[in-house]
């Protein structure tokens, strides 16, 4: 669905309804990206389509990094955003129970709902589906560290 790159930046073709280009990025998620994002009922979800350059085998299955980047992404959006003032946050714990693969070309999809906030850590718990199929669920906890 990638259809080349112009001024170095990556093309795809119409994401998802609902979804737009992250204007959020950074070096890693360059390489990883493009990211999309969408909002559901006042959360973030997170979404990037399965490349080439993310995947470990011949069987083009996306590597465990790519999906841990979605999961820690999607989480710790949505847990700076339920803090009151808005925080910045930084990952203290990621768990990720895979259950089926994600592979090239399959849409990948991060929802996450915040347990819980506190004055130091936030607390939330996610899902990352493939084309609509569940493929992993996800924890996380994440310390403020500014605001």
């Amino acid at each position: 669905r990638e259809i080349g790159a112009q001024a170095g930046v990556r093309q795809m073709t119409p994401l998802p309804t609902g979804f737009a280009r992250s204007d959020r990025t950074s070096p890693l998620l360059d390489l990883l990206g493009p990211f999309a994002t969408a909002d559901r009922e006042g959360a973030i979800v997170i979404g990037l389509m399965g490349r080439r350059n993310g995947t470990r085998t011949r069987a083009e299955l996306c590597m465990v990094a790519v999906l841990s980047a979605l999961a820690d992404i999607a989480m710790g959006r949505n847990a700076a955003i339920a803090r009151t003032p808005r925080s910045l946050l930084v990952t203290v714990t990621l768990t990720i129970d895979f259950i089926a693969p994600g592979r090239v070309d399959h849409w990948l999809e991060a929802t996450a709902t915040v347990q819980r906030t506190g004055r130091r850590l936030a607390f939330a718990q996610g899902r990352i589906h493939a084309d609509g199929t569940l493929i992993a669920q996800t924890s996380g906890t994440f310390a403020v560290v500014a605001q």
